[in-house]
């Protein structure tokens, strides 16, 4: 597997999560500047990224933690020393994958980070071996799938509108990608939550509500009158279904 990295300048913190994370085979990479992690996480594939809020304080480096989701195809945790309502919410906002406070549980940590790889691991494979009707179209045999528009290319994890990149980040690119799997079936919050993060609720809905609201901006022409996605008020969303999934071959 390839590392995982820490942003961490806690010594002691360090030596434990590395410990833990040692005994399920993953090694850890240890960074201690968020800029340094920024350079890293451009340069190298990594798995995914545990963030030390006390070390890089969210507010003093969001636009850092943008950057390094859009360069991540894997899980991101941070954990702070404090419940903080606004600053969980903003983590959410920014795709983070997990929000926990101290005194961190460590077979906790290690158990949330197998279940988000997993998650991520299943998503990635989903772009292999799903199939859309009327036709089969498997990663294996066509690159990409086309919706009137919309061109979702598994090769580069990008989804273009007329050619434009829509700059979708990793959890978006999945969540559109569910969506147009059942396009023309309303989909529950619940749902997409399974579907899409792999559990059940963190504790609140608003974490699809944010990456919807997201995807609108990126997809629609008027966000405030989508034509795509559709609010069914009272249970979720459903995707437009005029339009047939066309497979191509690049």
């Amino acid at each position: 597997m390839k590392p995982l990295v820490l942003l961490s300048n806690n010594l002691s913190l360090f030596i434990e999560i590395n410990r833990h994370c040692n005994d399920q085979g993953w090694f850890i990479s240890n960074m201690t500047d968020p800029r340094k992690t920024l350079d890293l996480v451009q340069d190298e594939e990594v798995s995914g990224l545990i963030w030390d809020l006390s070390a890089a304080p969210l507010k003093q480096y969001m636009s850092e933690m943008k950057l390094i989701r859009k360069n991540i195809d894997g899980p991101i945790m941070v954990f702070a020393p404090e419940e903080n309502h606004d600053e969980r919410i903003s983590c959410y906002g920014l795709n983070i994958d997990a929000y926990m406070i101290e005194p961190l549980d460590y077979v906790e940590l290690v158990a949330r980070l197998k279940q988000l790889l997993w998650v991520y691991n299943r998503a990635n494979n989903s772009a292999d071996s799903i199939t859309t009707s009327p036709a089969s179209a498997h990663r294996s045999d066509h690159a990409s799938v086309k919706c009137d528009n919309l061109e979702i290319d598994f090769k580069q994890y990008r989804v273009t509108n007329g050619g434009v990149d829509l700059g979708l980040t990793p959890k978006e690119f999945s969540l559109l990608w569910y969506l147009m799997k059942h396009r023309g079936q309303v989909l529950s919050r619940d749902q997409l939550l399974e579907g899409v993060w792999g559990y059940d609720s963190i504790g609140s809905s608003r974490i699809i509500d944010i990456h919807i609201s997201h995807l609108r901006d990126k997809l629609e022409t008027n966000p405030q009158d989508p034509t795509w996605i559709k609010t069914v008020r009272g249970f979720g969303y459903i995707l437009d279904n005029s339009y047939p999934l066309i497979a191509e071959s690049m």
